[in-house]
């Protein structure tokens, strides 16, 4: 995963970048996935503003978020 790392200043929550932008990832309670990635800042953050990205593993977050950048 050469897009995702740990938070270095939130417990538990990991830190995804993709797109020129900076997302915030959290577990989740969702049907559709383990994980919640939310664009947090960045030069490109409006455009994935409310749009949520869900996956079951960070793996597959990973490859979800480097599709974003393609």
């Amino acid at each position: 995963m050469h897009n995702i790392e740990k938070s270095a200043f939130r417990r538990g929550e990991y830190v995804g970048y993709a797109d020129r932008c900076v997302f915030r990832i959290t577990r989740s309670t969702s049907t559709y996935g383990n994980w919640c990635a939310i664009a947090s800042h960045g030069d490109n953050a409006e455009a994935h503003a409310n749009r949520p990205i869900f996956a079951f593993r960070l793996r597959d977050l990973s490859q979800k978020l480097a599709a974003l950048g393609v």
